[in-house]
């Protein structure tokens, strides 16, 4: 399954993962997530349950997160953390449970545990 958006009707833009977040996907995926910043206050990812990640696709949803931030916008996801994601932060040591200026000085959406 490729990476691809979809707008609701109130305007939030929800991507859809695929099964791969590596980096062969990652110019894709940074457009996508790009593209739908500029058309959304609100974009949320929704993971396919058995995703591949990689650090490069940590890289891109931390790049993301904090390019959504510095317009104004919001970059989350909805439905359950995928376990490749859990597993690429903890081997990583990309754990972050102290508070993001990225994320209205809340804990990391992404790396800290709470969307």
């Amino acid at each position: 399954m490729p990476l691809n958006s979809s707008v609701r009707e109130n305007g939030e833009i929800i991507i859809t993962s695929g099964d791969r977040l590596t980096i062969e996907t990652a110019a894709e995926f940074s457009r996508i997530v790009r593209e739908a910043l500029e058309a959304s206050k609100n974009v949320a990812l929704e993971f396919e349950p058995a995703v591949e990640i990689d650090i490069t696709g940590v890289q891109v949803l931390c790049s993301a997160c904090k390019s959504a931030a510095q317009g104004g916008n919001v970059f989350s996801y909805r439905g359950p953390q995928p376990r490749a994601l859990a597993e690429i932060i903890t081997s990583s040591g990309a754990e972050r449970n102290a508070v993001c200026k990225y994320n209205n000085n809340s804990t990391c959406v992404w790396f800290g545990g709470g969307n």
